[in-house]
């Protein structure tokens, strides 16, 4: 990459690409779709790792925007990709002032999915097979002090939470 701005708008393409497929699969959920998709993830997590080789973290100081951006592209790496999922999840701990905290707790909760242990905030759940907009969310590590985990990174109690993403995309969560 040549320069900052050649980074911000290769990291912003990517993202929109990949966001823009992605929201397509949720809503025809054909197998054609989730192909490119996983297409997409794969072109952008090798891109991605080049750039990161280069940068180094992406911090706010690319852009609020750009930050999301690069999340989002970590937080859609697979299974294989969980060491370098933690090494940029160590950075972004290292940076919790100045993310949104929900992508600190999905990363977390990926990784400690990825690793077989339960997650800590609540914020991952999957599809159940065959029930079209229904999904159980994945155990919960001490369930009973997930609320105090979530608002010590500033979240919302896991009830409301779950309320709102049932909400916005128009699904059901069991817990």
């Amino acid at each position: 990459m040549k320069n900052k701005k050649d980074i911000i708008n290769k990291i912003l393409k990517m993202a929109n690409r990949e966001q823009s497929l992605r929201m397509k699969y949720l809503k025809t959920y054909s197998e054609e779709d989730l192909k490119r998709v996983k297409d997409v993830d794969k072109i952008n997590r090798e891109e991605f790792k080049k750039i990161f080789k280069e940068t180094g973290y992406i911090s706010s100081g690319y852009g609020k925007d750009v930050q999301l951006a690069a999340f989002l592209i970590v937080q859609h790496m697979p299974k294989e990709d969980t060491s370098f999922m933690k090494q940029y999840l160590s950075l972004m701990k290292d940076d919790l002032g100045n993310i949104n905290p929900l992508n600190y707790a999905q990363l977390v909760d990926r990784v400690r999915i990825y690793e077989g242990k339960n997650q800590l905030y609540g914020t991952q759940f999957t599809s159940i097979e065959g029930k079209k907009g229904k999904y159980r969310l994945h155990k919960v590590y001490n369930s009973k002090e997930v609320d105090k985990r979530r608002k010590e990174i500033g979240l919302e109690p896991l009830k409301e939470y779950i309320e709102k993403i049932s909400k916005e995309r128009n699904i059901t969560i069991i817990r």
